[in-house]
């Protein structure tokens, strides 16, 4: 496997063989309950994700009415991954659990209208929304499969 990560109390750990399809930064007001922040995430289909360890689940629905299934760490809490259905069967795992092995750059930034204003712009940005982006414009800007690593 080319990725690995686990969370704080090492009772779930997880891996992954390819490059993220999409590395993005989320300003949503839930991300920012969520992580207290911003959300940087890797996005990957939930396929290619995988964990060893129980996870605890929960779900709400984001702002673009569907929703976000959360699945973390009974033991510590940490987040492990969440799944959006409006993109099913994408998953977002934060970057920040790779411990260094990805160089985060983002190219998609959502929800910029909800963003803080004490984080800027990423240099790697290539389209922002103010919104969630929409289905069809974010399928656009994933990888193509063949062409990951």
């Amino acid at each position: 496997m080319k990725y690995s990560g686990n969370c704080l109390c090492g009772a779930v750990a997880f891996k992954f063989p390819y490059d993220p399809m999409m590395q993005f930064k989320c300003h949503c007001n839930v991300c920012q309950k969520v992580f207290g922040n911003s959300l940087h995430a890797l996005a990957m289909p939930q396929d290619e994700l995988e964990i060893s360890g129980s996870l605890s689940h929960y779900f709400i629905t984001g702002g673009s009415g569907n929703k976000l299934h959360y699945n973390f760490c009974p033991t510590c809490g940490t987040f492990i991954y969440n799944k959006p259905d409006l993109l099913d069967p994408m998953i977002y795992v934060p970057a920040g659990l790779l411990d260094g092995q990805i160089e985060f750059t983002p190219t998609v930034e959502l929800w910029t209208s909800q963003k803080p204003k004490n984080i800027s712009q990423a240099s790697s940005t290539k389209a922002a929304f103010e919104d969630n982006g929409t289905t069809d414009r974010l399928m656009e800007m994933l990888e193509n499969f063949d062409q990951r690593e």
